[in-house]
Order: structure tokens, then sequence, then C-alpha cells
């Protein structure tokens, strides 16, 4: 009998569906965008990707998100500051924001985050904060 191994990425009948939703990911490091990219595609999302501050406030003044996944440690501009100018530019359509970090959670979460993730983090994990993120079921920013 051949046993295959699960998918990091895409794992097996994960409930709640996030066919549509809109997410922009926010990382300075080229592996860390496609390894999200890719484990948003397995949940059926196609993410739009920013690799600088810069690139992120351009696709925030022509795309509405729903989601927003920022890299804490951006060279060139701090997470925080970011989520701030992109809810700026949302207007009536604020995305959730989600800060993403290679460090521990910081003792406190700025208020404009409506919840983080740690990495390394599973695809579990990414599917169960948007569905909650999308449900209304995470904290509120």
């Amino acid at each position: 009998m051949t046993h295959h191994a699960e998918s990091p990425l895409v794992p097996p009948s994960l409930p709640a569906a996030l066919d549509g939703l809109r997410v922009l990911v926010v990382e300075d490091h080229a592996i860390g965008r496609i390894l999200l990219q890719a484990m948003l595609a397995g949940l059926g999302i196609t993410a739009a990707l920013a690799g600088s501050g810069e690139e992120a406030r351009e696709a925030a003044r022509t795309h509405d998100f729903d989601v927003v996944l920022i890299d804490l440690g951006l060279p060139d501009v701090h997470g925080e500051d970011l989520a701030r100018t992109l809810a700026r530019f949302a207007g009536d359509h604020r995305p959730a924001f989600v800060a993403v970090t290679g460090r521990a959670r910081p003792t406190v979460l700025p208020a404009i985050f409506a919840d983080w993730l740690e990495k390394p983090f599973s695809v579990r994990e990414l599917h169960r904060l948007l569905a909650g993120l999308t449900a209304g079921v995470a904290r509120s920013a």
C-alpha cells in the first residue's frame, strides 16, 4: 500500500470555501510571497502580491481588498504605519489587516490589526484565520 504525504501547502478537505476573497500579501522576501501565494491558491484565493510598502500602496490605490497580510519586518516602512496608510485608501471598504511576523506575538497588538500570524504557520492556521475574519469571528480592529 502506498501512502502519499499530505502537501504542507494544500491540506485535504478544509471547510468554509474562501473563493472570491480578495487578499493582498505584503512580504519583502520573494520566497515568503511565493509560499503565501501557493497556500492561498490552495484555499481558492488568487492573491495580489507586493514586495514593499510602495507596491502595497499602489495596489491599494487601484483595488479593493478584503484582507491584507502585512509582514511587520518590511525594510521600507513599519507594518503598522503601512496598515494605517492602506486603511485611509480603503474608504468605506476597509480590509481586515493581519500582522505577519517571524518573531513572537507583540505583547500589545496595535489596534489597526484584526489578528496576527507567527511564521512559520500552516495552511490550516491561515485558513482558520481567514475563515474567522470573513465570518466576523476574529477580533475587530
